[in-house]
This record gives C-alpha cells, structure tokens and sequence, in this order.
C-alpha cells in the first residue's frame, strides 16, 4: 500500500446535519494533543449552530490535508488568522 492509501483528506468527506439533512460547511480548524480538529456548521440558517456543529478529529499523522502544508490555520472564516 502507498502512504496515500493509508491517510485522510477531509476534503473528501461530506457531513450532514442530522437536524436538517443539509450538508454542513467546514468553518474552523484546531489541534487536540496528536488529532487535528475540524469544525463544520450547517448552511441552513434555521439550525443552531451552536446545537448542530459538528466536531471531525483526526490523527494529524494520517491527515493528509493539514500535512501538505503544515502552517495552515485553517478555512473559512478562520482562514486569515486560523485558530490557535
């Protein structure tokens, strides 16, 4: 197998919200010990995101997005100054 088998990319992984089944936008980026963290909140502006955001961790060594370019912060609207 290839390194490339053995990773992640959280770009190709679609999240749902399960209040409204629409699919949810990843807004924010942050790092837990070894995982990398990505937050995700519903389009639908009828939802709470504070009840329907979803928390995706992932083991930063088999994160194949964030380890192509390890200074990222981050997308949306944490994109210019990302998340400490």
């Amino acid at each position: 197998m290839s390194d490339q088998e053995n990773t992640i990319n959280i770009r190709n992984i679609s999240i749902k919200c399960a209040n409204c089944n629409t699919y949810q936008t990843l807004s924010g980026f942050g790092k837990r010990e070894d995982w990398n963290v990505y937050t995700y909140e519903c389009e639908d502006s009828g939802c709470d995101p504070a009840v329907t955001r979803t928390l995706v961790e992932v083991p930063q060594h088999l994160d194949e997005f964030a380890n192509r370019d390890p200074q990222w912060r981050g997308g949306g609207r944490h994109g210019e100054l990302g998340d400490a």
